[in-house]
């Protein structure tokens, strides 16, 4: 399909872009686990055509209607660069005649629109990291082939984060903590039988949650769109989708070689400049443990 040229033409926003106000028929997702792309927030977005609602099948992704939107915006907060938000780009999804289509939209210098790109770009940003250190990011938008390499499912592109069990949240709605997807439902953006059947993708954050599922969601989020029988890395031994049995992801068998890769910066292969310091000593704490 042809994207328009400007994120400002696919109405996401209301008043100034940049506030990321989504627009009145446009509705945030908020995930249990997030995918780490160099340390940069992200807002994510759906937007549905009117009249339409997603069905819940099982407690991965719902079925989406014809023509909904799914957008990403990348970005880094006044607090991490010690000045004014920085966005970086949207990364959209939009599902036209029954397939997904991808594109990036690369935001301009005075944070007023964001033009269509498929060719990447590197973005420097001077940031101050979880740690208190000031450093700089090189912060890579990726092309339209990695977008592939990443959404691509046996050829076929689909949407990553949005599964019901990591929707499956409480948020906060005008001061009150609600189930995310009773809140979906209660706007008539979800169809659902009972929500308390779906499970729950933890927070690999919450050190509060057993350590070895921590450990799973990360993978989850950050390695299974790969590392899955039906991914980019399907001809490698590993399956590291959350439901796998562990006795079959092959975690065990190539846990030296986990930490090892990810300790120099070869994993996750795209999306991410600097290594994901909390997360490989997350997994460096699960793999101590298997003995």
């Amino acid at each position: 399909m042809d994207f328009p040229k400007s994120l400002n033409e696919l109405k996401l926003f209301k008043g100034f872009i940049a506030d990321l106000t989504p627009a009145d028929n446009v509705q945030v997702l908020e995930l249990s686990s997030t995918l780490f792309t160099d340390y940069s927030e992200k807002q994510r977005l759906v937007k549905l055509p009117d009249g339409t609602k997603m069905k819940a099948k099982n407690d991965n992704l719902p079925e989406f209607p014809e023509k909904t939107i799914l957008a990403k915006t990348f970005y880094y907060t006044a607090a991490q660069t010690g000045g004014k938000k920085k966005i970086i780009e949207t990364r959209v999804l939009i599902k036209n005649e029954n397939k997904w289509n991808v594109a990036t939209y690369i935001w301009n210098e005075q944070q007023t629109d964001a033009l269509l790109s498929f060719e990447g770009a590197s973005v420097a940003v001077d940031i101050v990291d979880p740690q208190g250190q000031e450093r700089q990011i090189n912060y890579k938008v990726p092309t339209g082939k990695e977008c592939v390499d990443c959404h691509g499912n046996f050829k076929e592109l689909t949407p990553i984060g949005p599964k019901l069990r990591n929707l499956n949240i409480n948020i906060m709605v005008n001061g009150n903590k609600i189930s995310q997807l009773q809140h979906l439902k209660d706007k008539g953006l979800l169809e659902i039988k009972e929500h308390a059947s779906i499970s729950v993708l933890p927070s690999y954050k919450d050190s509060n949650q057993p350590l070895e599922k921590r450990a799973r969601a990360y993978f989850e989020m950050n390695c299974a769109h790969c590392h899955n029988p039906s991914g980019f890395a399907r001809a490698y031994s590993l399956n590291l989708r959350y439901e796998t049995e562990f006795e079959e992801s092959g975690i065990y068998l190539n846990k030296w070689n986990i930490e090892h890769r990810m300790k120099i910066h070869d994993m996750p292969k795209l999306g991410t400049t600097v290594v994901d310091k909390e997360g490989l000593k997350l997994l460096n704490q699960y793999i101590a443990t298997l003995k």
